[in-house]
């Protein structure tokens, strides 16, 4: 971890500092030179021959984990930092503040943040170096792996992995429903739990954790209980030095129903992100949610929006893909049932992902005919699905759905114990499983993509040919599109939905790349 100080005072003076913190110090006027000497000192560890090869001048990138600012300076003096830092990873200390500020320079580019906290020096950099760690992971405790309690004597009805219902009488004091099989381990970083639930009637629900004694089996030493109110929001368990693992289990009391899904878990950053910096969620009133991640880039159009696929790891897919490109992109996250839900939800949670991408625009000062989306498997529903509010520049997609519906149906004959959520999700979406449910889920696609005739969009689409999923999404989209005045160019892979990603990324890139260059005057 290498954190770059820039004040007045250096910081990491007389104090014991990790041993796995670089903590470096310049002045607002020594920028330039610290970057030389950085410079300097990584091209003498090159071979001379290699060194020969990079010309007159060479440059080496040079990185930082985070930047602190702790005095006030103008932010041209942080412009030779523009590529040595991500973004959302430059924070000030309270009554710092930045001078002549542009509308593209760095301030807005990095995102710059005051830090959520305040304290001592010692206090700060502690918060730093526990929160800018690298990577993101996040997963679930499931409603398969619980425990019931069979004192209950109320009613229980499973519904896969959406939930499980309590109906009954709970009790005037608060009685165990379920625990979680599995434990909730601990790591070296803070965690985010968020538990799913809907209750109805005079009932209250709690969360009870029973910490177990590190190197122990079954040493519970403390009991920690979270009530509906600190549940409001995503709860962060602090970093605890005695504890090895949690044990979950719900407990409620009064009379109703209680129906209980998932209990999310997540690296913390304490305020600065979800799962990255910079990263924010929202959730419905079902207790749902969905992510996004948006990076200004260099601010030039397009934005480009990638819709992750189906993944059982919670967090964002796409990074460095999209980082890449170099221009403004913004991820999409549904870590809902085992792995997504296909961006499909209530009108609060879809009109959560329309505004993420309405507000990443504003930022940008962009109009919508510079606006990419994109995404592969249930993220080319999700593109395809949001098309038509937005009416984009383009919308580039790999292995499309458009009936969720057939998607379910096709489980039984065409691909038979695999993708057995898809039944999850008819549940989770629509509410049933019968045939009228098949149809309602189709149609809400249609519905949605119905509202706009494209006038202005170019649509790119590669597709298997013998795709067990939604096998006539492709015919189907053709089909619709054809009457309108639309540009449309796919391509055909023989074989299964899962069976040659490899070539329908590379094709999807190559569009990304032909569409940035072509219409957007890009260097790629």
């Amino acid at each position: 971890m290498k954190i770059l100080q820039i004040g007045s005072q250096d910081w990491s003076k007389g104090k014991e500092l990790p041993a796995d913190l670089e903590w470096l110090y310049t002045s607002a006027e020594g920028i330039t030179d610290l970057l030389q000497d950085l410079n300097d000192a990584a091209l003498a560890k090159i071979p001379a021959e290699k060194l020969a090869e990079m010309g007159q001048n060479p440059k080496v990138p040079l990185y930082f984990t985070g930047i602190l600012v702790t005095d006030s300076l103008s932010e041209k003096q942080l412009e030779p930092l523009m590529n040595c830092i991500e973004a959302y990873a430059v924070f000030m200390t309270e009554n710092v503040e930045i001078f002549d500020i542009t509308p593209t320079g760095f301030y807005r580019r990095k995102v710059m943040s005051y830090l959520p906290i305040q304290g001592s020096q010692e206090e700060l950099i502690a918060f730093l170096h526990m929160n800018l760690f690298s990577g993101q992971y996040g997963a679930k405790l499931k409603i398969p792996e619980i425990d019931v309690n069979p004192n209950f004597t109320g009613q229980v009805d499973y519904e896969g992995n959406v939930g499980v219902t309590f109906t009954g009488d709970f009790g005037e004091d608060f009685q165990p429903l379920l625990t979680f099989r599995y434990n909730l381990s601990t790591f070296p970083m803070s965690l985010e739990i968020w538990l799913e639930y809907i209750k109805n009637g005079d009932c209250e629900l709690r969360l009870e954790l029973d910490l177990i004694r590190k190197g122990s089996l079954a040493d519970v030493f403390e009991k920690q209980i979270l009530s509906e109110e600190e549940m409001k929001e995503p709860y962060v368990l602090a970093r605890h030095p005695e504890v090895g693992f949690y044990s979950v289990s719900v407990s409620a009391r009064g009379t109703g129903s209680i129906k209980t899904g998932v209990l999310h878990w997540r690296y913390s950053r304490s305020g600065l992100g979800r799962f990255v910096l910079g990263g924010k969620r929202h959730s419905d009133a079902k207790r749902q949610e969905i992510f996004h991640y948006f990076n200004p880039g260099d601010m030039k159009p397009p934005l480009n929006v990638y819709f992750s696929g189906f993944r059982g790891a919670e967090g964002f897919e796409g990074f460095f893909m999209m980082k890449r490109l170099g221009a403004p992109f913004l991820l999409v996250a549904d870590p809902r049932l085992e792995g997504g839900c296909f961006y499909s939800g209530t009108d609060e949670l879809e009109e959560g992902v329309q505004k993420a991408i309405e507000d990443a625009l504003d930022y940008l000062g962009f109009e919508k005919q510079q606006l990419i989306l994109s995404g592969l498997s249930m993220g080319a529903f999700g593109g395809l699905y949001y098309s038509s509010y937005f009416n984009p520049h383009a919308v580039i997609v790999g292995k499309p759905f458009t009936n969720l519906g057939e998607t379910v149906t096709n489980a039984k004959l065409k691909r038979p114990y695999e993708f057995t959520t898809s039944g999850d999700m008819i549940r989770n979406v629509v509410g049933g499983a019968d045939s009228a449910s098949v149809e309602a889920f189709n149609q809400r696609f249609w519905d949605k993509f119905g509202e706009s005739d494209f006038h202005t969009t170019q649509f790119a689409i590669a597709y298997m040919e013998q795709d067990d999923y939604d096998g006539h999404a492709m015919e189907r989209l053709i089909d619709y599109l054809a009457d309108k005045d639309v540009h449309i160019f796919c391509k055909g892979y023989e074989g299964r939905h899962n069976d040659n990603s490899r070539a329908i990324n590379r094709w999807f890139m190559a569009q990304y790349h032909k569409i940035l260059k072509n219409d957007f005057g890009r260097d790629m």
